[in-house]
């Protein structure tokens, strides 16, 4: 008994639509299943990638924050990790005195300074010391201080550093009559003998318990310091190098600095106007010879200076 054989539903020689288009779904359905691993893929690349500048930011602005915050100490370690709730900074330094000209390590004097950011934003400082704690933070405090005539205060300023021997180390805040340019500082600080040893002052402490803000070549972020050594600038440059500096790291915050800069007694608006001013109420002359800072006193732009830490030179 024959089979019938039943009519192709294609004319001869036409293709199998069916099967192509159960073909071309299933290349549709895989291409769209790897576009869609791509793109799962990509968002984690792009998601870590912005937690670790997250990260960094975090180091960058909040790091430096803390160094304007504390004038007095001199910070040289940074260590910066994550527990997967709360970012944690941790810096080590030493209280700014003046140096005997050797260098030693002293770990009674070694300061940590701890700070803490939770998801929410709010930073914890421990470690820091109360504003108006140092000799240096009373000294600052006093800058626009008028209760007495130029010449006065300094008759005042050249009788206390004539009982001190020329030769010894000092820290000293030098206070100006008028705000000056980064390029008058220069006239007072462009020596080579002294370069890097030099804290700018562009604001006084504000009358609401503000910090003062300062910067030196110190402060520069510690994320953003260049991997390959440079050449440091001269020193006669070196008032205009750290303004840049200043002002590149000010360019940097944003309104979610906010809560963060308060609690470290800073604010975005102040910053910023000083950086944007770019004029010194007076600078921190760190282990000034007491004879070259008497020879400040030959210039009429100098107000006061006032010496808050001395040590014999035994280099």
């Amino acid at each position: 008994m024959s089979m019938a054989r039943l009519p192709s539903p294609h004319a001869p020689g036409e293709p199998d639509w069916t099967l192509a288009i159960r073909s071309l779904a299933q290349v549709i359905v895989v291409t769209v299943l790897l576009f869609m691993a791509g793109g799962v893929a990509l968002s984690m690349i792009t998601d870590a990638r912005r937690s670790n500048q997250a990260d960094e930011r975090f180091a960058v602005v909040t790091g430096t924050a803390a160094k304007i915050a504390n004038l007095d100490h001199h910070f040289h370690g940074l260590a910066h990790d994550s527990d997967g709730w709360a970012e944690h900074l941790t810096l080590v330094g030493e209280p700014l005195t003046a140096s005997d000209g050797i260098t030693e390590d002293v770990p009674s004097q070694r300061l940590t300074y701890e700070i803490t950011k939770n998801p929410f934003g709010a930073i914890d400082a421990i470690g820091a010391a109360p504003i108006g704690d140092s000799a240096l933070d009373h000294s600052l405090m006093a800058i626009g201080e008028r209760d007495q005539s130029q010449d006065a205060a300094r008759r005042q300023t050249r009788k206390r550093l004539e009982v001190l021997p020329a030769g010894m180390n000092a820290v000293a805040l030098v206070e100006s009559d008028h705000p000056l340019t980064a390029t008058q500082v220069a006239d007072f600080t462009g020596r080579d003998d002294y370069c890097g040893m030099t804290i700018y002052v562009y604001q006084p402490f504000g009358g609401t318990n503000e910090n003062a803000i300062s910067w030196n070549t110190r402060m520069a972020p510690f994320e953003d310091r260049p991997k390959e050594h440079t050449v440091e600038p001269e020193c006669a440059k070196e008032p205009d190098e750290a303004l840049a500096a200043f002002r590149s790291w000010a360019a940097k915050l944003r309104p979610e600095d906010d809560a963060g800069l308060r609690d470290l007694s800073l604010s975005r608006a102040r910053l910023t106007e000083a950086a944007g001013n770019g004029l010194a109420y007076a600078f921190v002359a760190e282990s000034w010879r007491v004879g070259d800072l008497r020879a400040l006193l030959d210039d009429s732009r100098v107000r006061s200076i006032r010496v808050t830490d001395v040590a014999f030179n035994l280099s």
